[in-house]
């Protein structure tokens, strides 16, 4: 496999931030490639004419990505380059950090996390993988260290040794809308310490990643502009509707869409005059079991499986609930999300709400899909000006 080199750097003064690597694979850029061999060709008399030039024909180099192969598997799943040995160290950190569960109320993992072998980096096509990361300490022998201390710089590899970097992630190295990640120290015990200290960076990464894989698949077949436009033109809001959903129920201030197989739905509600400080973790339980008790026939959050949070949701601050909901009457029940904010500029409480109820099958996936479409929520504030 062809050597990567590290061509900039931005070593952080602080820990808390990691080096931003910019790499380049010759195999892969055509461009250089030529640049190379034109190098070589020219007298050395006319070779600083050809320098002159050399800014421009590295700007060609930019878009050689177009030449890179597909990404391969789920993006959830990390590939874990790293050696056996260190993976008796490894392995508890890098699960409690990834491999967080959520309930459905069957256990689901979120994120996957599996050994691969650099040995096999092409036979069992791991630099292809959506996500990959490399793991190693720059102190061991073995071939994942002497894999990591390839693709790292000599700078980069003293800036990890004295404790100036240690984390470090680059975008479409081997292939389209793949992350790959490098986690090093200068021995096991620093390179667990660098985990931890970057665990939430990481994850957020993963999870962006995750989220613009998830997105591109949710939409491939198409949005129903139809529909997305009349829920603006109409309410003054509305979210990216994909193909495959419908506006199921509408009233005054309640908008129901759905899709089947499985059951899926996105509601959005909306009230006026009510305040932010009014959102507590109480009255915003009570608000979600008022509004699906209404309009979904009995609804009702189970106690003790609900966590709340706060999050930015629409360019707002906005409380989440997410756990499980159940209809005694109807014997059912499954996993749901709520958004509730305040937007004080229209005095308007909205909530929206995700759900689905799907028996005997992983939910976690699938509520990350509708998750997205809320993402997606805009207020068209040209509308209330008319108004």
């Amino acid at each position: 496999m062809g050597k990567l080199y590290l061509t900039r750097s931005c070593l952080p003064a602080r820990r808390a931030s990691s080096p931003a690597l910019y790499f380049v694979k010759f195999e892969h850029c055509f461009c250089l490639q030529i640049l190379l061999s034109l190098s070589f060709l020219i007298p050395l008399s006319t070779g600083y004419r050809f320098m002159r030039f050399l800014p421009f024909f590295l700007l060609l180099c930019v878009g050689c990505g177009d030449h890179l192969p597909e990404s391969l598997g789920p993006a959830r799943k990390i590939i874990v380059l790293a050696d056996s040995t260190d993976w008796q160290t490894l392995e508890d950190p890098l699960r409690e950090i990834f491999e967080t569960v959520i309930y459905t109320p069957q256990a689901e993992r979120i994120y996957e996390i599996a050994l691969g072998d650099v040995n096999f980096l092409k036979a069992h096509k791991h630099e292809q993988r959506k996500s990959l990361m490399v793991i190693a300490p720059l102190n061991a022998n073995h071939p994942t260290a002497q894999f990591v201390k390839e693709i790292l710089s000599p700078e980069v590899q003293q800036a990890i040794l004295d404790g100036r970097a240690g984390v470090t992630w680059k975008k479409d190295v081997w292939a389209k809308d793949q992350t790959l990640y490098i986690v090093s120290g200068k021995n096991i015990e620093t390179t667990v310490e660098n985990l931890f200290m970057e665990s939430d960076r990481l994850y957020s990464t993963l999870e962006n990643a995750v989220d613009h894989s998830v997105r591109e698949n949710v939409y491939s077949f198409g949005e129903r502009k139809d529909v997305t436009q009349e829920l603006a033109e109409t309410y003054g809001w509305n979210v990216r509707v994909p193909f495959g959903y419908r506006i199921l129920e509408t009233y005054p201030n309640f908008v129901v869409l759905a899709r089947d197989n499985p059951n899926r739905w996105l509601s959005v509600y909306w009230e006026d005059d009510v305040h932010p400080d009014q959102l507590t973790e109480d009255w915003v339980i009570q608000k979600r079991d008022d509004i699906t008790g209404q309009w979904f026939g009995g609804d009702r959050i189970v106690l003790g499986e609900v966590t709340v949070r706060q999050t930015e949701f629409a360019g707002k601050l906005a409380v989440v609930l997410q756990g499980l909901w159940e209809n005694e009457a109807e014997w059912k029940g499954g996993p749901f999300k709520s958004y509730a904010f305040v937007d004080v500029d229209l005095n308007r409480l909205f909530f929206i709400d995700i759900g689905l109820y799907s028996p005997n099958k992983k939910k976690a996936p699938i509520l990350r899909r509708i998750d997205l479409v809320a993402k997606s929520f805009t207020i068209h504030r040209a509308f209330f000006q008319d108004k």
